[in-house]
């Protein structure tokens, strides 16, 4: 497997990994954004890691998501938990997306 392949793979596990997070908190708006990235992702495609980059930055994104508002005062550990998940996640697939973005050569 080549590098390129290697972090493709990486990219697809996270992002399957993080919308298996948004599924438990019952976040399905960027489940199905995410979603439409995999399939290219997993192709190995460009476009599939500037799909994910574009979901970031700015009102309204995966950046700024807060997931299980529902259990912020009914139950704040699982709120704390969830949202400590997500900023873990959320991070890995930015970092693991623009990797591949960033690369010189195609």
């Amino acid at each position: 497997m080549s590098p390129l392949e290697a972090q493709f793979a990486t990219l697809a596990r996270d992002i399957e990994e993080l919308c298996g997070l948004l599924a438990e908190a019952g976040e399905r708006f960027w489940i199905l954004q995410l979603d439409r990235a995999l399939p290219l992702v997993r192709a190995h495609k460009l476009a599939g890691a500037t799909f994910v980059l574009g979901c970031y930055g700015g009102a309204d994104t995966l950046s700024d998501l807060v997931i299980g508002v529902p259990w912020e005062t009914a139950d704040p550990l699982r709120f704390r938990n969830l949202n400590a998940r997500l900023t873990q996640l959320r991070t890995r697939v930015f970092e693991s997306a623009n990797a591949i973005a960033a690369r010189r050569a195609w």
